[in-house]
């Protein structure tokens, strides 16, 4: 999988703000993804609270720039640190009628310079910073007419654009992200050092459910901006 880069992840803000003309502010630079090992040092000079996301006009050295976080606590005039992000140009809030020029979508920011601990996931570019993760030393036991994580990784070509079922923990979910929720679960198998799949649904579940989920195999999924996914389950169903 080295090979193809994935998706990051795209978030859809639904807050309410007011912000200053974006012509107060200056470009970050037309870069489209940050390297992982990158750190990034900002101050915060305006934070926006609202619903599930935040937005952030921060500074980094001489530059301005917005960016969006999961929604958190942040003060004005704080230093935090960040890795990775992903650069939107174009960037329309429906919520907000509002375009952004540009705009980093990041997982999170932290205070300390030092990187978080994160479990490996199927992504290629990580995510970064304060993710929500349990432990994957699990042992799910396989969903009735379902397969494993192993199963569907080591034989992907044979699942493509089929209907499968898989069982397995939650260790991350972005919500609102294109109008869809992406869920990740691991069974505790693995194929090629890969533990976890991606799941793109209208369910709402939470880091920690053991779920089960039935959906479509799409590989090679291209969603622009240079990322595609590998591999991806589509319109996951819960199976109560």
């Amino acid at each position: 999988m080295n090979k193809i880069k994935y998706i990051m992840f795209f978030i859809s803000v639904s807050l309410m703000m007011s912000c200053k003309e974006k012509s107060n502010y200056s470009k970050i630079n037309t870069q489209q993804t940050a390297p992982k090992t990158m750190v990034h040092k900002i101050v915060v000079n305006e934070y926006i609270s609202g619903g599930t996301y935040a937005y952030l006009n921060v500074s980094e050295k001489s530059k301005s720039y917005w960016m969006a976080i999961p929604n958190r606590e942040v003060k004005i005039g704080d230093t935090y640190y960040y890795n990775g992000g992903m650069v939107m140009k174009d960037f329309k809030s429906k919520s907000l009628n509002k375009v952004f020029d540009e705009i980093i979508f990041v997982e999170g920011i932290r205070a300390s310079e030092e990187l978080l601990n994160k479990v490996p996931n199927n992504n290629t570019h990580e995510h970064t910073a304060t993710e929500n993760m349990v432990d994957i030393a699990i042992d799910i036991e396989k969903a009735k007419n379902g397969i494993t994580i192993e199963e569907l990784l080591s034989e992907k070509k044979r699942f493509s654009g089929k209907e499968v079922i898989l069982r397995g923990k939650v260790v991350k979910v972005n919500n609102g992200i294109m109008e869809k929720n992406w869920v990740h679960i691991v069974d505790g198998t693995q194929y090629a050092n890969v533990e976890s799949i991606t799941i793109t649904t209208q369910e709402i579940v939470k880091v920690g459910d053991v779920v089960t989920f039935s959906g479509k195999v799409i590989l090679d999924k291209d969603f622009g901006y240079g990322y595609v996914y590998d591999i991806l389950l589509e319109e996951g169903e819960l199976i109560k």
